[in-house]
């Protein structure tokens, strides 16, 4: 039962059912020679789940829902027509909980596909937090009362200590999803699909009203995405041809956040009584694209593709503040009227005129055309406390091109090696950035071994150089920035990368394999900003598999990153002075080792599964300043860390041909600090010139225990 979750929008083709033809027909007695662990194509499991959280709850649960309570999951079934003309699959896990996703598929051999999914996905943040504004929707209040006390200089902010309410900060994703694929003829598909998201729930948020009046609420946020995609395929043995429209529309239904200043109660030219905040605008994008292929003589086929596509946003115009003691300045419009027009094309060759030699190209294009009418803004409201003239004149609408070429050769004469020598050149275009245009060729060499019965090998290198032209550091100057600060995106750059991987099989029982991945990034003509970053990846792992179904294995990787960046620390009058210099270097590592065994059946109904998985995660921080410079020496942060290890046992008996009792259990302690957000820093929601919700990062320790029975038929 993992804990680092990735959530995954994921489309049906990416969820495994059981095979069908695994099933059994009514009255047949199910395989008992067959795994208890394996999936069946008609099972259920009802059971119970018991939880012992000491410490953070909402971590040890993040993107699940692990409460106490009874369970109806795991159900698989499958029936399929004796003719195998037709085929209906259904899932259920987790039925009624927040985590519970249900699935549903039928299918017409050589007709038609239908399928369908429903899953949620919750994110709970914390229990530990209190806040003393009303709960959502905006306006978020304060207690009238308290405002003009500390308004008057009759209290400070902990006065709103003993208004603050706990509640439970939780999120939730639901997302939903339809595909449909039809075939009228065998070189015929017509496919669509849609997918609706809801978003909903309380996310932490900043909600600043400047450095002296920090605040952080607790977001109000109700959005829903639909996406919906049509497209239709031909193709026979030489050719194929897809055409396609896309289109997706984002809708927030809370698109404007108002929240109360803690500090005062009444509006003045010198500090707001209220915030407001735009969020998310609702807004939409389509696209259209064809694509398709063409095989020729001598084993070539040549690959095309082409999309264009718009998207648009015409909400409504912010005005520039919400305090009514200040002028309301005019809006250069009512609405946003924002567009951007997207093409992208690809196209690919791939051919092996001779038996030894095989080559590749592509070149790829994509253009990002932002068609925003100029936006006149000479004047705006500073941290809703004053008029401010504007640098820019108003916003600059960036846009960015991009070209890019592959063409790789590959030699096989020397069997079962393969050589492949490649070039890349990548070609990119800005408006409005500090550089106009970069360009990068990359250069790579990769060796392969494969078709060995007992040894496989990848191991390339490649060498990157990136320039950057036309640049403008009157953009940077017009914002305040130091003229030699490089953004590191586009910035000249030099990338040296190693990445190895072997497999050794030496028989039928084990398994080795071991990795190496090496890099290093250097920005030379980067006086401010990222100066260099380095990785190193090293991975070992093993496994032993015994027909008679004992099997164990482990694997090791340990992971260390860095980099290096400079900034000044320079009030007006002092930013060319290098002795106000100062560096910060970042160093992570990371160490993660994962065990498991597959003991062979305890007698003739019970089998058991362990594994064991320990990570470590430490950070670090060292600021240095030039020697005997006006900027004093920094206090050094602490190191960051966190650690997780996750001990999970799983047993299943079998009780009857049809029935099997499951057991499981997961001991899980986590530890972890964090100089921002450990409770010896954050120890309340009053902080110096802060009102804040108390989320912090405290460590736990779980026990989890879940005991069901498992009917399959």
């Amino acid at each position: 039962m993992k804990r680092f979750i990735c959530i995954l929008l994921i489309s049906w083709s990416a969820i495994v059912f059981p095979s069908a033809t695994g099933a059994q027909t009514p009255g047949q007695e199910p395989d008992s020679s067959r795994s208890l662990f394996e999936t069946t194509s008609r099972q259920l499991e009802v059971g119970g789940r018991f939880s012992d959280v000491s410490g953070d709850p909402a971590r040890f649960q993040r993107y699940q829902d692990i409460r106490d309570g009874a369970l109806f999951t795991n159900v698989r079934y499958a029936r399929q027509d004796p003719g195998e003309l037709w085929l209906f699959r259904a899932t259920a896990d987790n039925v009624g909980w927040r985590d519970q996703r249900y699935s549903a598929g039928y299918e017409r051999t050589g007709r038609f596909v239908v399928n369908g999914l429903w899953d949620q996905i919750p994110q709970f943040y914390s229990i530990d937090t209190r806040t003393p504004y009303t709960p959502p929707p905006s306006p978020l209040l304060l207690d009238d009362t308290t405002q003009r006390q500390i308004q008057n200089g009759q209290a400070t902010l902990s006065a709103y200590v003993p208004l603050a309410t706990q509640f439970d900060f939780v999120e939730r994703r639901d997302v939903g999803n339809f595909n449909l694929l039809a075939t009228p003829t065998p070189q015929l598909d017509v496919k669509a699909s849609f997918t609706t998201t809801r978003h909903s729930g309380e996310l932490p948020w900043g909600a600043s009203f400047g450095f002296s009046n920090d605040v952080e609420v607790a977001l109000p946020y109700d959005s829903r995405t639909n996406d919906v995609t049509l497209g239709t395929e031909w193709m026979n043995s030489r050719n194929m041809v897809r055409v396609a429209y896309n289109g997706s529309w984002f809708d927030n239904l809370d698109d404007t956040l108002v929240w109360d200043s803690p500090l005062r109660l009444d509006d003045s030219t010198s500090a707001p009584g209220r915030g407001r905040m735009a969020l998310w605008p609702s807004n939409s994008a389509q696209t259209v694209s064809a694509g398709g292929y063409s095989k020729f003589a001598r084993r070539t086929q040549v690959t095309g593709f082409i999309s264009y596509g718009f998207s648009n946003n015409d909400e409504p115009l912010q005005p520039f503040t919400i305090n009514a003691a200040l002028p309301q300045l005019v809006l250069p419009r009512g609405s946003t009227q924002a567009e951007a027009r997207v093409f992208s094309t690809n196209v690919g060759l791939v051919s092996r005129p001779q038996t030894d030699w095989s080559f590749s190209a592509r070149v790829r294009r994509y253009d990002y055309n932002n068609e925003i009418p100029a936006t006149p803004i000479p004047e705006f409201i500073n941290y809703d406390t004053s008029v401010k003239t504007s640098s820019t004149g108003g916003p600059e609408p960036y846009a960015h091109s991009r070209t890019t070429f592959d063409a790789d050769a590959t030699w096989t004469g020397a069997q079962p090696f393969a050589i492949t020598a490649g070039y890349t050149h990548n070609n990119g275009g800005y408006d409005f950035r500090i550089f106009e245009g970069t360009g990068e060729n990359v250069l790579r060499l990769t060796a392969d071994m494969l078709g060995s019965q007992w040894l496989t090998f990848r191991a390339q290198y490649e060498l990157a150089d990136r320039t950057g032209s036309g640049l403008n550091e009157d953009l940077l100057v017009e914002i305040g920035e130091q003229p030699d600060l490089r953004h590191y995106d586009i910035a000249d750059r030099t990338r040296n990368r190693f990445n190895g991987l072997v497999d050794i099989v030496p028989n039928d029982l084990w398994t080795f394999s071991a990795s190496l991945g090496i890099g290093e990034d250097t920005f030379d003509d980067s006086y401010f900003g990222l100066q260099e970053s380095t990785f190193r990846v090293l991975s070992f792992a093993a496994d032993f598999q015994k027909a008679s179904g004992l099997g164990a294995g482990g694997s090791y990787t340990y992971e260390r990153y860095n980099g290096l960046q400079r900034s000044r620390s320079a009030n007006p009058g002092q930013e060319t002075d290098p002795m106000r210099d100062w560096t910060a270097d970042s160093t992570e590592n990371v160490n993660y080792f994962s065990i498991h065994a597959t003991p062979p059946r305890i007698g003739p109904n019970t089998e058991a599964r362990l594994s064991y998985d320990f990570s470590y995660a430490e950070g670090s921080y060292l600021y240095t300043v030039v020697p005997g410079g006006p900027v004093p020496e920094p206090s050094q942060l602490p190191n960051v860390f966190n650690k997780l290890q996750q001990l999970h046992i799983d047993v299943r008996h079998r009780l009857a041909p049809r029935a099997a009792l499951t057991f499981s259990y997961l001991y899980e302690p986590f530890r972890v600090f964090d100089f921002a957000f450990d409770p010896s820093v954050v120890d309340g929601i009053v902080q110096p010139s802060s009102l804040v919700l108390g989320y912090v990062y405290r460590p736990y320790t779980a026990n989890s225990f879940v005991a069901g029975l498992k009917y399959f038929w």
